[in-house]
């Protein structure tokens, strides 16, 4: 990577006025919370939780989102976080293999598996740089591709109103869901800057406005709810551990490492800040300790939102001081119980319409990695192919399992998972002397810390 282009003032350490740090941070809130709250309404939803769960639910992790953050953006010594203005954010990779986990086992046990696959981030960190020759465009890219499909079904149930609803594809639910997607696309493709960014919170906010005129919201939750709480730790009781539960968190934290590594290279090319395998490895120790935090803390596995990288791209504000202050601000909110319950009274038809399309975006986002990716070698076709068609048959028939051995059925159970650890092994078997196709990030021979994207 060339010097020059790391070579202007460091605009990263910036202080700005508070004032300033106030609004712009708060500003990444906005960006990041729909699909910060997104992730634990679904879960909850998807598992039965009653709504005064739901609301502690996203009030944790509102609260561990905003540790998180600081976590990372602050740092802690030379050995944790990227120190750059990174938005950590509940993952979506974790959103099927938990309601597997949750519906069939409990809670408990899905935040026993949580912490463990927390651990082990933790400890394989430093080993990272190690294996990354393993997961090349062709494998991440289908990854993520899986990870927006097979969560599509989940937004389109909400869409019909959810998961044992009584008026399940009713005109009404069909209709209110259609009605916040056309608000997503008329935002994205009128408005302009900021309340472009936020066009999915456009649609949540407008659409739970439109099913209250339908009678289809509760306000009783928000006037119940107290101002302040704290967050305590186990509210759904200690943690328990199953085997196979923690292998298929393992895996899906092994894919939100490959995730937070592309995003934080392109923050790093956004700050003009040059990145070094031991931030990549400090980062990913972040967000471990930060997935602990959220077991512990009854929320759920983390990552760095892609969001926030391209509200950075368009503010054209680089000092993590601006990141600090969101994540102060989401600690804030999350300690006023009375403001998490406002988005427990949002209907699963207008959930379901927004996180359609966030969900298919995934897959989009993965589509494009994908593009990269040389298709005239059959090798790379057969990863992609065979890949994703294990992952779509296990998400389309999950009975294919049902008379194979329960840690089997445990792990791969999940079309991501089954997806991740079939397109790590037949890459690195199709692949394997193809120097290229094993090699997406390099380390400077001159450098031997420097990353060259």
């Amino acid at each position: 990577m060339s010097q020059n282009k790391f070579s202007g003032v460091d605009k990263v350490n910036e202080m700005l006025p508070v004032s300033k740090l106030t609004v712009l941070g708060l500003q990444h809130v906005l960006a990041m919370y729909a699909g910060a709250v997104a992730v634990p309404l679904i879960i909850g939803g998807a598992v039965g939780l009653t709504p005064e769960q739901l609301s502690f639910l996203v009030a944790a992790d509102l609260f561990t989102c905003g540790i998180a953050t600081l976590l990372q953006a602050i740092g802690i010594g030379p050995y944790v976080g990227i120190k750059l203005p990174a938005i950590l954010g509940c993952t979506f990779a974790a959103v099927g293999p938990l309601i597997i986990i949750g519906k069939n086992l409990g809670m408990e046990t899905a935040y026993g598996s949580i912490m463990v696959a927390a651990i082990i981030v933790v400890l394989v960190a430093p080993l990272y740089g190690k294996i990354l020759r393993f997961f090349p465009t062709v494998v991440t890219g289908t990854v993520v591709t899986m990870i927006g499909l097979s969560l599509v079904n989940v937004g389109i149930q909400s869409a019909g109103g959810g998961s044992g609803a009584k008026d399940f594809g009713s005109m009404p639910n069909l209709l209110l869901a259609a009605f916040v997607m056309i608000i997503v696309l008329i935002s994205n493709k009128f408005l302009k800057g900021f309340f472009q960014a936020i066009s999915v919170l456009n649609g949540i906010v407008l659409g739970t406005i439109v099913a209250a005129f339908m009678g289809k919201v509760d306000f009783s939750i928000v006037a119940n709810a107290k101002w302040i709480s704290i967050v305590h730790p186990f509210n759904f009781g200690l943690p328990k551990f199953d085997l196979g539960s923690i292998i298929m968190m393992t895996f899906v934290m092994l894919t939100v490492m490959i995730e937070s590594t592309g995003t934080f290279i392109g923050i790093s090319n956004v700050c003009e800040k040059k990145l070094t395998e031991k931030d990549i490895v400090r980062g990913l120790r972040a967000e471990g300790i930060a997935t602990l935090l959220g077991g512990i803390f009854n929320s759920f596995p983390y990552t760095t939102f892609n969001q926030n990288l391209g509200l950075l791209a368009l503010s054209k504000v680089k000092s993590r001081y601006v990141v600090i202050a969101s994540g102060t601000i989401l600690v804030a909110l999350g300690l006023i119980p009375k403001f998490a319950a406002l988005a427990t009274i949002i209907p699963q038809p207008v959930i379901g319409g927004a996180t359609t399309i966030m969900f298919a975006m995934v897959a989009v986002a993965g589509i494009q990695m994908l593009s990269s990716v040389d298709f005239n070698k059959s090798t790379n076709m057969m990863v992609v192919a065979c890949s994703i068609g294990l992952g779509l048959g296990i998400t389309a028939v999950p009975d294919l399992l049902s008379q194979t051995p329960t840690i089997f059925k445990s792990i791969f159970s999940s079309g991501i998972v089954t997806t991740s650890v079939a397109a790590v092994v037949l890459n690195a078997f199709l692949n394997y002397d193809n120097k290229d196709a094993n090699s997406d990030i390099e380390v400077s021979q001159s450098d031997s810390e420097d990353i060259l994207v």
